[in-house]
């Protein structure tokens, strides 16, 4: 049997997490409510780094996270947040949307800075079929800008 390294549990962080990241998730989730992308910058630290199912290498900086947060919400239909998870430092979400009538689940890992600015975040989604629907759709969205 093969095994894995296991965390050892002085290395997780349950918890709330801090006040910032607190206000930080308030803000995230009005800028997505109101597909406001114009003030996202203003959310997200100057090295944040982005990492989306469609890539193995992260994407760095908020122009680059930016446009394709954009491009990606222009092709999601009725996108829900399910529900979130904290720990000391940020958040899980987990949410729900369409893509044209098929159905696609997913969960963002979020973290944030003392100063409540995101610094890293990951995306993971299924079903694959969907996720490459949605990433061919967004590509093409992407390269018309």
């Amino acid at each position: 049997m093969t095994e894995f390294p296991s965390q050892h549990t002085a290395e997780i962080l349950p918890g709330e997490p801090h006040l910032a990241a607190q206000a930080g998730l308030k803000e995230w989730h009005r800028i997505v409510a109101n597909l406001d992308w114009n003030n996202l910058p203003d959310l997200l630290a100057d090295n944040v780094v982005f990492r989306n199912p469609a890539a193995l290498e992260p994407y760095h900086g908020k122009a680059t996270m930016v446009a394709i947060l954009r491009a990606v919400f222009s092709v999601l239909q009725d996108f829900t947040y399910l529900r979130h998870f904290g720990n000391s430092s940020g958040y899980v979400l987990e949410f729900s949307a369409r893509v044209g009538d098929e159905m696609l689940f997913g969960v963002d890992l979020v973290e944030f800075d003392q100063a409540g600015k995101i610094t890293d975040f990951m995306v993971m989604m299924r079903p694959a079929s969907v996720v490459l629907n949605l990433a061919a759709e967004a590509g093409k969205r992407l390269a018309a800008n």
